[in-house]
């Protein structure tokens, strides 16, 4: 008898500590992928909603570009373009559903850590205070593929034979693991059917109302005297209502002769009549919570639309016409084409 070989209930004690090793482990890295998953929902239909983002709208229209922060130039940018939005929450969603999937959890660990390299590129360009978050669920992305880096690497650098990948075990138990195994995929489409149930009723309702006045107008005739100088000029320029509501209230930006941007929102509250609530831009070291607790400006207008196509707009003050601005329209009405059209390259 050979008595250095070890005896059976040593070979049996190491492979179960071998195996409940393993098993940590594989619960360690289905945590770290579940969370994931989750915030890739979260952020996935956030954006498939387009609640993330919104919606480009005219209201918007009067703000030049020196008086954006660097987050609403991308916040505008993204919201530009639908199907910018729409395909990058559709990769992300796509990738939640891939992670937790056990057989494809490496194109879900993929598709969340190149999603997340691009926001996360996104966050550091244009300072959104996310860049932290970004930067973890990226992170978070590399663990979860980790496993399967072997076999990636040999498949897209190599000439090795690639031999099937590892499958994560968290039952180790066969007969229990039969039963999670069903489980484990309808508990993880119900996980997503909630989350995106939830995210998609975060975002108030959204609608678009085309009539008076939504638009962007110039002041074409004013009833005012004009200061003696122009900074302390206070009549209107222009103002720009938008189409898009959400709950009922529709943003609006106005512009004074002395050069200062109101912006706000307004609600349609009846046959001609709109109430707007209207703040200054909010200036860099002031909280947001300081922001929205600052008193608005409450006007009441009543407008009347001419057969010439200009309203005359009375209340709050206010007696002036107003007068289409077809220039500051462009972005909103030049649309997309997919042939040449005679002025391209229309890059202004």
């Amino acid at each position: 008898m050979n008595e250095s070989a070890p005896s059976p209930d040593y070979t049996v004690e190491k492979q179960l500590a071998r195996t409940a090793g393993v098993t940590l482990v594989w619960w360690a890295h289905g945590i770290v992928r579940l969370l994931l998953a989750v915030a890739m929902v979260y952020y996935g239909v956030a954006k498939l909603v387009f609640g993330q983002f919104g919606v480009t709208d005219m209201g918007d229209a009067l703000i030049t570009q020196g008086e954006m922060s660097p987050m609403g130039v991308l916040w505008r940018m993204v919201a530009l373009s639908p199907l910018f939005q729409f395909l990058g929450g559709l990769a992300e969603l796509g990738a939640a559903l891939a992670l937790l999937w056990r057989r494809t959890i490496p194109l879900g660990a993929v598709l969340a850590g190149a999603s997340m390299a691009l926001v996360f590129v996104l966050n550091l360009g244009y300072d959104v205070p996310v860049k932290q978050i970004s930067l973890a669920l990226l992170i978070m992305s590399v663990l979860v593929l980790i496993p399967w880096m072997p076999r990636l690497s040999r498949a897209l650098l190599g000439h090795e034979e690639i031999r099937p990948g590892p499958v994560p075990v968290l039952i180790p138990w066969r007969p229990l693991a039969r039963v999670t195994n069903v489980l484990g995929p309808v508990a993880a489409l119900a996980l997503v059917g909630l989350i995106g149930w939830g995210v998609s009723g975060m975002y108030p309702e959204r609608s678009t109302d085309e009539t008076t006045p939504a638009g962007v107008w110039t002041v074409q005739d004013d009833a005012a005297a004009p200061a003696a100088q122009l900074s302390e000029d206070t009549r209107w320029s222009a103002i720009a209502f938008g189409e898009v509501e959400y709950g009922g209230l529709a943003s609006v930006q106005l512009r004074r002769a002395d050069g200062e941007l109101l912006h706000g929102r307004y609600e349609r509250t009846g046959e001609g009549t709109v109430e707007l609530s209207l703040r200054p831009l909010r200036d860099p070291g002031t909280t947001a919570r300081e922001y929205t607790d600052s008193e608005p400006t409450e006007l009441t207008l009543s407008i009347d639309e001419r057969e010439d196509g200009t309203l005359h707009v009375t209340g709050g003050g206010q007696d002036l016409v107003l007068a289409p601005d077809d220039s500051a329209m462009v972005l909103y009405e030049r649309g997309f084409s997919w042939s040449v059209r005679p002025d391209d390259p229309f890059n202004r």
